[in-house]
């Protein structure tokens, strides 16, 4: 499974010129397995979308997040988490610390 996470201190919405920092973690069940870093210049919200599906992105973690955008990211398959919700999950929270 791949989890991206946003590092953008502001809220995802449909803002047009912007570059986001992402990191992205290969996972499998119990740990993490390849760390990649990437940067994406966020066009417009559907450049982004086409990003989570052609790096196939099943999770991401963001500060914040439009509830517009939430939702298309949900309809794409992508399950959208908080920051705060790390902790919620052991691989990430091991990774993190």
């Amino acid at each position: 499974m791949k989890i991206a996470l946003f590092l953008k201190d502001d809220k995802i919405d449909e803002a047009y010129v912007d570059t986001i920092a992402i990191i992205v973690l290969h996972t499998n069940h119990n740990s993490v397995v390849e760390v990649e870093k990437d940067i994406v210049v966020k066009k417009d919200i559907n450049y982004l979308a086409l990003w989570l599906l052609t790096k196939r992105i099943k999770e991401i973690y963001v500060t914040d997040i439009d509830s517009i955008v939430k939702r298309l990211f949900e309809k794409l398959g992508v399950t959208v988490r908080k920051y705060d919700e790390i902790d919620k999950n052991p691989l990430l929270k091991e990774f993190i610390s």
